[in-house]
């Protein structure tokens, strides 16, 4: 029987498969709190990873960003991390914590600049076999990036990836905040068709992070990720993850309140990861002192 991800350990993590891990999620009733690293930059204390960083405060899973699967860096750890065969599944077990990657859809000719980060075939197939647990699949219009493709990519991955990655489709946040019914209407049919490509959730700006969005339009969005049998994650960003910690308190209530199920606080703080105590803050807004200790204490059972 699959543990709510409030209850799961270490231990768990490494025997959960994809289907598992969104079902304990969606057991954990919009209590599931990711942290996002960007692998370009140094961690706060050297020789300390931003995901172990994270793990400490009380973040269930840690994402990557920047992380390239065929050159595989993750600022901070070990040498001996990268000895291994499949290096995510080794920082798992160092983080103790489900990893993911942000895995971007393009055009092929941008192959070049993004190496193992383009969603390809051949790179996710890869990602899965080193150990991703997550992937976040991004579209980026501004290099010719297009929703067919990003349809394409997501087909690929369950293919690829079959119940060893949790796919999470995120249409683009460049494009206006959908403020009328029409626009409504359309970025609803966006989430139904990645969510029937075979992405098991789909992620959203939260409410005060982006410019325009508001908690009634993503709840609204929230309930038609639900009735698609998704997984609806809010996405703090716009580096508003750094801001003070009553801002982050405020925000994360009125996250849950949209019935989001999870939660990811973006990489635009301070040395590439949200600011540390505003990952705590977050949690303590959302699931209280008992839950956040347990999740901070418990990273190596």
């Amino acid at each position: 029987m699959v543990k709510r991800l409030l209850d799961a350990d270490a231990s768990d993590f490494m025997a959960m498969s994809a289907a598992d891990l969104a079902e304990s999620i969606r057991l954990a009733e919009g209590r599931t709190i990711a942290a996002e690293a960007n692998c370009a930059v140094q961690s706060p204390i050297e020789t300390i990873t931003h995901g172990e960083l994270a793990a400490a405060m009380g973040a269930d899973i840690i994402s990557l960003d920047a992380y390239d699967t065929l050159k595989p860096h993750i600022p901070g750890a070990p040498k001996s991390l990268y000895d291994s065969a499949a290096p995510l599944k080794a920082y798992k077990q160092l983080v103790g914590r489900p990893i993911g990657i942000n895995m971007i859809v393009a055009a092929p000719d941008h192959a070049p600049q993004l190496g193992g980060r383009l969603a390809t075939e051949s790179n996710l197939r890869h990602a899965a076999d080193t150990g991703t647990d997550l992937i976040f699949l991004y579209v980026r219009p501004h290099q010719r990036g297009t929703l067919q493709a990003m349809l394409t990519a997501a087909a690929w991955a369950r293919r690829e990836c079959g119940d060893q990655v949790m796919l999470t489709g995120v249409p683009s946040f460049s494009k206006p905040a959908p403020r009328t019914p029409a626009m409504l209407t359309a970025y609803a049919a966006e989430i139904e068709a990645l969510l029937n490509a075979g992405c098991h959730g789909i992620g959203l700006p939260m409410p005060g992070s982006k410019q325009g969005w508001t908690p009634e339009m993503a709840a609204a969005l929230v309930n038609v990720v639900h009735d698609s049998g998704g997984l609806a994650w809010l996405f703090l960003t716009s580096s508003v993850e750094g801001a003070s910690e009553t801002t982050i308190a405020q925000l994360a209530i009125v996250a849950k309140q949209t019935g989001a199920d999870a939660y990811r606080l973006d990489e635009a703080g301070l040395s590439g990861m949200a600011d540390l105590d505003n990952i705590r803050a977050f949690s303590l807004a959302i699931r209280g002192r008992r839950h956040t200790f347990r999740r901070m204490a418990s990273r190596n059972r």
